[in-house]
């Protein structure tokens, strides 16, 4: 509300989010991950004074650089021209309470950067202590991203005291900080020798080949033995609010025990257990047996592990989007006592539609009530589109939703667990009830729909 509204139609803005997100983490994982990959394959190397496994080196090298340093960093730039302009409010909140954090986090991503190219073109111009120096550094700084960023990302989730004192530190050191510090870096580890993957499969020297396919092989072994008490720990400590709604979901939608949030979950888990099986059976096993393709194919399940993930984790902060101070709408939980009395359209920035027509005042009004409420999880006739959700409801039926979803109440409102109150005084709900019926295409005088009709539709 304090900020212009960016509409995009059909997908909606969260999925233009998601999709730069899940590239991006994708790629950055693989750059600290890597990290730690290179240094100590070319540990490896320089003690056994293997220069087959040098050669490989040098190609894996340049395929990582190119990689991480163009595309995720592009990736990366696009997170946040997404996350402007689609959430400026949450993305204002970020910046304005670690900027320090930012700040330290930019130094060593420069450095990291700096290293990786320095590392790739002193190949043979340096002696191979010092190179294998260049590796260990590099490794450092990547660590050291992800240890500022990690305190930033779980922020949004478990902000903690934070909410009572607005000391940074302690929003940065939250309840889930540790615990997923330690499975992104297992992910990382096991992404790094996915990727690793695909470069060795094409070594040509035989022996080389099976000990490089054998040596990735191992990297996914952490997850699979440290994962599972990371990720108990890291799920005790979220709010237990978001927990009941990935395995309850919401009473009024259907799905009862099995929400969309546990059949994420456990395909998840279903992928991330079948990549280990099938990793130790053909790379492990029989490194001969591993191809491109081959090698190809753990990189797609592992980017749909991720996807997965990710979506899953942003979706355990609904209707949140730092979990008890801010709603994914932009809205601060602390105003909308302010909100409901003086009015949602009389308190925003941007609403400045006065002058039409008196119908069409009142539609263009209630439009503005949408977009700025709704759209940063809703479209009109797209993902989550209202024309399907509001299906046969009348005028008198979609005030009456709009009553229920404004109540803060859990009881008489059984969304609130995944969607922001509706905010705004009687007059914002008139007007947004008069858009919504131009969606649907009922007028405001027809009949009302049966019980069983309203009953039935959902959304």
């Amino acid at each position: 509300m304090n900020y212009p509204i960016w509409v995009v139609p059909i997908f909606g803005g969260g999925w233009i989010i998601g999709i730069i997100a899940i590239v991006h983490v994708f790629l950055s994982h693989f750059a600290v991950g890597g990290g730690a990959f290179l240094a100590l394959t070319e540990e490896l190397a320089y003690r056994r004074k293997d220069e087959n496994l040098y050669a490989y080196l040098r190609q894996h090298s340049r395929f990582f650089m190119l990689l991480t340093s163009v595309a995720g960093a592009v990736t990366g730039v696009g997170i946040w021209w997404a996350i402007s302009l689609v959430n400026p409010d949450g993305t204002a909140v970020l910046i304005q309470n670690f900027t320090l954090g930012w700040a330290v986090e930019y130094v060593f991503f420069v450095a990291e950067l700096a290293t990786v190219f320095a590392y790739y073109y002193t190949w043979d111009k340096l002696t191979k202590e010092q190179h294998l120096n260049l590796a260990r550094m590099y490794f450092g700084f990547s660590v050291m991203t992800l240890v500022v960023i990690n305190g930033i990302l779980t922020f949004m989730l478990t902000p903690g005291h934070w909410l009572e004192s607005r000391y940074w530190l302690e929003g940065f050191f939250n309840a889930t900080y540790w615990p997923s510090l330690v499975l992104r870096l297992l992910i990382m580890f096991a992404l790094a020798g996915m990727y690793a993957m695909v470069t060795s499969s094409q070594i040509k020297d035989q022996k080389t080949r099976e000990y490089v396919v054998r040596f990735c092989a191992k990297w996914l072994l952490p997850i699979f033995f440290i994962g599972p008490v990371a990720g108990y720990f890291y799920l005790a400590n979220v709010p237990q609010a978001a927990i009941e709604t990935v395995f309850n979901g919401v009473h009024a939608s259907g799905v009862g025990n099995f929400s969309v949030l546990a059949r994420a979950l456990y395909l998840s888990l279903i992928l991330s257990g079948t990549v280990i099986v099938f990793a130790y059976i053909g790379p492990y096993l029989n490194p001969r047996g591993l191809t491109v393709r081959i090698s190809i194919l753990f990189l797609i399940c592992g980017l749909t592990v991720t996807g997965i993930t990710e979506w899953m984790r942003e979706l355990l902060r609904k209707p949140y989007v730092v979990y008890g101070y801010m709603y994914c709408n932009g809205i601060r939980k602390e105003s909308v006592d302010k909100l409901n009395e003086g009015g949602f359209l009389a308190q925003s920035k941007w609403s400045t539609i006065t002058a039409l027509p008196h119908g069409q005042n009142d539609i263009e009004l209630g439009r503005n009530i949408f977009r700025y409420q709704c759209m940063s999880c809703h479209t009109e006739n797209g993902y989550r589109g209202m024309k399907k959700l509001l299906g046969e409801r009348d005028r008198d039926a979609i005030e009456g939703f709009l009553k229920t979803i404004k109540s803060r109440n859990k009881e008489n409102n059984p969304y609130l667990g995944i969607m922001p109150p509706l905010v705004g005084n009687d007059d914002d709900l008139q007007k947004l009830a008069s858009y919504l019926c131009t969606i649907n295409g009922h007028s405001e005088t027809s009949p009302a729909v049966s019980s069983k009709t309203r009953a039935s539709s959902q959304f």
